[in-house]
C-alpha cells in the first residue's frame, strides 16, 4: 500500500513539473517579463564609452528596443529615454501614453537605456573609477550618436524625430532638443527637474502642505507620529520596540548622528513614498483610522504593509549596511541594481537632497551634512560639499537652468509632485508650454491610461496630444 501511494505520489509530481515547464516555455514564447532570457526585441547599439576623448575611445553595448506597429512610411519617430531605471519591453508595447499616440499618428517607437543602468553597462562594474563615465553629458551624447546612426541605418533622417521622457529622463529629452535642434523636432518633458539643487528642503515642504490641504486631521496624525518617533530614537530602552514595530531586521543601534538620521530617513522614506503608490485617500483613511491605535501605531501599521507588499522579509535600518551596500561594485546581471548608480550622479551633479532644513514641516533629522557625509562614506573623501556645489552651479550653467531657450517643448507636472518645484509650470512661449495637473503625482501623464484615470489627467494627456499634432503638421 505505501508503495502505491509513493507512486501515485511520484506521478503527481511528474504531472505538476510538466505543467510548469509547459507555463515556463509558453511564457518564454510569450515574452512574459520574467523570462530570464533576452527577450528577442532587445536590441543592441555599439556605443562609445568616453565621447569627449581626444584620444579615442573604447565601445560597449547599449540596450534599445523598438515598436514598429503603428509606424507609417514618412511617419515621426518617437525616442523615449530612460533615466535612473532599466527599460522594458512592455514601456514600448503597453498602453503608455507616448504609445498612444504614436498609434494615433503613425510613429515609429524606439526606446532607450541609460548608460550603467539596467542592462546597458559599459564597464562590466560599478566601481568609482567606472562611474566617471556616469553623468548626464555622456548620455546626451549617447542619445545623440544613437539618434544620427539609427537614422542613417533605418533610413529615417527626413523624419521629424520627437524625444520624450520622464523625471531625470525628461530633463535628458528637453536638454537634447535644447543642445540639438537640428536632429530633435520637439521634446516632452514629463516632471523633468530643470534646475539642480544641492539642498532640496522644498520637496518636504510641499509634501506636508500638500497633506495639510487634502486632510488636516491626517497631517496632524503624521506629524504626532513623527514626532514621538524622533523622541524615541534619543531613549536606548525603546530601541527594542521600534525594532518590533517597524521589522527591523536587526537590532537597532543609534551610535552616530548617521545611524539616528538614516533610520529617521527610512520613516520618512514610508511617508511621502507611500502617496506616490496609494492614493491619498488609502494613506489618510489608515492614519486616521483610531481603532489602529494611536497616530504611532497607525504609522506602523503603514510601514508594516509597505514592507509586506514590497515582499520583504524585514526592514533594513543600520548605516553600516546601507554603506556596505553601496559600496558594492560588482555587477549582478539577474537582479540589476541603480542605488549606487543613481546616488552617484546626486554626490557629483543633482544633489537633489531631500533635507529637512525648514521649519515649514514637521520632519526634523535630515540636515544637509547627513546627504554630504553619505556622499563622502560611499565614494571618497574627494566627494565633499565643495566639490558638489561646483559641479551643481556648473551643471545649471550648462543646461541653463529655468532659463529654458529654445521651442517646442513641452513641460508637464502634477500639483502632488514635490518635483513639480524645480521645473517647469507655468507656459514660457507658445512654444514653450507647460501641462501644469491639479492633483497628480510624479510622472501621471506618462502612466498607462485606466478608467480611474481623473478628468484633469484625461485632459492634460489630450492637450500635449493636440499641440504634438500640430507642430507636427507644420
Amino acid at each position: 500500500m505505501a508503495q502505491v501511494v509513493r507512486l501515485l505520489l511520484l506521478s503527481l509530481l511528474l504531472l505538476l513539473f510538466c505543467s510548469c515547464a509547459q507555463s515556463f516555455t509558453q511564457r518564454r514564447n510569450r515574452g512574459d517579463s520574467w523570462s530570464t532570457e533576452k527577450h528577442p526585441t532587445d536590441r543592441w547599439f555599439q556605443q562609445m564609452l568616453n565621447h569627449f576623448s581626444k584620444n579615442g575611445s573604447s565601445f560597449w553595448s547599449q540596450r534599445y528596443f523598438i515598436n514598429d506597429i503603428f509606424y507609417k512610411p514618412g511617419g515621426p519617430v518617437f525616442l523615449f529615454i530612460k533615466g535612473e531605471n532599466a527599460a522594458s519591453r512592455q514601456m514600448v508595447t503597453g498602453n503608455n501614453t507616448w504609445t498612444t499616440y504614436a498609434e494615433r499618428l503613425g510613429a515609429l517607437c524606439l526606446l532607450l537605456e541609460h548608460r550603467f543602468y539596467g542592462h546597458s553597462q559599459p564597464t562590466g562594474d560599478l566601481s568609482t573609477a567606472s562611474l566617471r563615465y556616469l553623468n548626464s553629458r555622456q548620455a546626451l551624447a549617447d542619445i545623440v550618436n544613437f539618434r544620427t546612426q539609427i537614422a542613417k541605418t533605418m533610413g529615417l533622417t527626413k523624419n521629424k524625430w520627437v524625444i520624450f521622457g520622464g523625471s531625470y529622463g525628461g530633463s535628458l529629452a528637453v536638454w537634447s532638443r535644447i543642445k540639438r535642434p537640428d536632429l530633435f523636432f520637439a521634446a516632452v518633458g514629463s516632471s523633468a527637474p530643470m534646475l539642480a539643487k544641492v539642498n532640496f528642503y522644498e520637496y518636504l515642504e510641499i509634501f506636508y502642505r500638500t497633506l495639510t490641504t487634502y486632510n488636516i486631521e491626517c497631517a496632524r496624525a503624521v506629524e504626532k507620529a513623527f514626532t514621538l518617533i524622533v523622541a524615541l530614537v534619543k531613549i536606548p530602552e525603546y530601541y527594542s520596540m521600534l525594532a518590533d514595530d517597524f521589522m527591523l531586521c536587526e537590532p537597532l543601534k543609534i551610535n552616530s548622528e548617521m545611524d539616528a538620521a538614516f533610520f529617521l530617513h527610512k520613516m520618512i522614506y514610508f511617508i511621502r513614498i507611500e502617496l506616490n503608490k496609494i492614493t491619498i485617500d488609502d494613506f489618510c483613511d489608515l492614519m486616521t483610522d483610531t481603532s489602529l491605535g494611536s497616530p504611532y501605531n497607525r504609522f506602523a501599521t503603514i510601514a508594516n504593509m509597505k514592507i509586506i507588499n514590497k515582499k520583504w522579509s524585514c526592514l533594513y535600518a543600520n548605516y553600516s549596511a546601507f554603506l556596505e551596500y553601496f559600496s558594492l561594485s560588482s555587477l549582478d546581471m539577474q537582479s540589476i541594481r541603480r542605488g549606487r548608480q543613481w546616488f552617484y550622479q546626486c554626490c557629483t551633479e543633482f544633489g537633489f537632497f531631500q533635507t529637512t532644513d525648514s521649519n515649514n514641516h514637521p520632519f526634523s533629522g535630515l540636515p544637509l551634512r547627513y546627504y554630504v557625509k553619505r556622499c563622502s562614506d560611499v565614494f571618497g573623501t574627494g566627494f565633499n560639499y565643495d566639490s558638489l556645489t561646483w559641479r551643481v552651479k556648473a551643471n545649471n550653467i550648462y543646461y541653463g537652468g529655468f532659463n529654458v531657450n529654445g521651442s517646442k517643448i513641452i513641460f508637464s507636472n502634477g500639483s502632488n509632485d514635490p518635483w513639480h518645484f524645480l521645473g517647469i509650470t507655468k507656459d514660457i512661449s507658445r512654444d514653450l508650454p507647460a501641462v501644469f495637473m491639479k492633483g497628480e503625482i510624479h510622472c501621471a501623464d506618462m502612466y498607462k491610461q485606466m478608467d480611474t484615470d481623473s478628468h484633469e489627467l484625461i485632459q492634460a494627456r489630450e492637450k500635449i496630444f493636440q499641440i504634438l499634432q500640430k507642430w507636427l503638421k507644420q
